[in-house]
């Protein structure tokens, strides 16, 4: 009698393994990866934008050429204005803050000059009494040039387009002189918020309540 073979056991059919499918990050994940990627390239357009900036700030002819605006524009207004026949009380004083911005613009580019050639002065540039001369005279120059622009643009308003006076010449050089005040304040504030900018930008990541009492050091009540 032959005896069967017997199987040890039946293998049991395992059914073929699927691969996982690869779903991929969502909407919400693609979306944050984009701004991120947008954010860094702001942020390096922006770092770029800022180093390109601060190259053209630290050229050593920049300081020259402002003062040097502000010599020719305060020169063209106030020569402007002496060749009026005609002087008001509004005309002289905007001739008289010319040529005290223009003798101030002579000083202040002779200085520059000065150190852009390294040319020794009898004055301590540089020392706290200078700066702060510098400083404030910067300061008063540009509100007079202010104040007197805005003065002869009042006066010339009234007499040349409303009463049609003085005579069209004397109107066109009113207006030149006018307009040359308003170029030379323009270019006098450039000083001031290259002096203010530091300090404005440190008072702003104070915590003391508002930048202005940051600014101004308030102490407590």
């Amino acid at each position: 009698m032959m005896q069967s073979d017997q199987a040890g056991g039946s293998n049991p059919s395992t059914a073929p393994e699927l691969p996982a499918s690869d779903a991929g990050p969502g909407p919400a994940a693609a979306a944050a990866n984009m701004a991120d990627k947008a954010k860094n390239q702001i942020a390096q357009v922006g770092s770029q934008a800022g180093l390109a900036v601060q190259g053209f700030a630290a050229h050593p002819l920049l300081p020259v050429v402002c003062r040097a605006w502000i010599f020719l524009f305060s020169l063209l207004s106030w020569t402007i204005t002496a060749s009026l026949t005609s002087l008001g009380s509004a005309t002289n004083f905007q001739l008289a803050v010319g040529v005290i911005i223009w003798l101030f613009a002579i000083f202040w580019l002779v200085v520059e000059v000065s150190l852009l050639k390294d040319i020794s002065l009898p004055i301590m540039t540089g020392s706290v009494i200078m700066n702060r001369v510098e400083i404030y005279s910067d300061a008063i120059m540009a509100f007079l040039a202010f104040g007197s622009a805005c003065s002869v643009a009042g006066v010339s308003s009234a007499l040349c387009d409303v009463m049609n006076f003085p005579p069209g010449s004397e109107c066109k050089k009113l207006v030149s002189s006018n307009v040359f005040m308003w170029f030379t304040w323009f270019v006098q504030v450039i000083p001031l918020l290259v002096f203010t900018a530091p300090a404005i930008a440190k008072a702003g990541d104070s915590e003391d309540g508002t930048v202005l009492r940051s600014a101004l050091r308030t102490r407590a009540a």
